[in-house]
């Protein structure tokens, strides 16, 4: 530790000064004469209103906050309202669409086709070939296997004929709609 000296204090009396008489008039200096301003007792200045209106701005802006923030939240659930309605609508579409694609795959199967062609009064077909409208032949393409043979030339729509000879029942050499096409043509 370090060792400090004590201080001590030591009273002096004051110098007697005799008591002063009245002031005298004192001739005023260069500077005073020269219009320097004079001390004088003032008010304490009025309180600013910067922190009343800093207050009011923070209010606004909270106000003004809370406002924004309500309406966004608003506007949130009407869109979650709507969300849920397109939703539950979706889903009606999905059961129809399922219950139409039931419905189409019943009406596609064979049997069910067969059917609506017999109500409408269809025939299967026996044989396919080619019709040249200009004559009003068939020039067959497959044997016909499931009914008997009809017999060549009778002129009939369904007739087969023989390949060579065109199907109308003549000997022509025509051995495809478009030759005879280009003989009679």
């Amino acid at each position: 530790m370090s060792a400090r000296p004590a201080v001590r204090s030591v009273h002096r009396a004051a110098p007697k000064v005799a008591p002063k008489a009245a002031p005298k008039a004192v001739p005023k200096s260069a500077s005073a004469r020269a219009g320097a301003p004079q001390l004088r007792v003032v008010t304490a200045p009025a309180r600013s209103r910067g922190f009343t209106l800093y207050i009011a701005a923070c209010l606004a802006l909270l106000l003004g906050g809370s406002v924004a923030v309500l309406s966004l939240n608003t506007e949130l659930a009407a869109g979650a309202f709507e969300i849920h309605e397109l939703e539950a609508q979706l889903a009606e579409y999905e059961t129809l669409k399922e219950s139409t694609e039931e419905q189409l795959t019943a009406l596609a199967e064979p049997g069910a086709l067969a059917s609506a062609a017999a109500e409408l009064g269809m025939v299967p077909m026996t044989a396919s070939g080619y019709l040249v409208l200009k004559d009003g032949i068939v020039i067959p393409l497959l044997v016909d296997r499931e009914t008997p043979e009809s017999e060549p030339g009778t002129g009939d729509a369904t007739d087969t004929g023989d390949a060579t000879d065109g199907g109308d029942g003549t000997d022509g050499a025509a051995t495809s709609g478009l030759e005879a096409e280009g003989e009679n043509g």
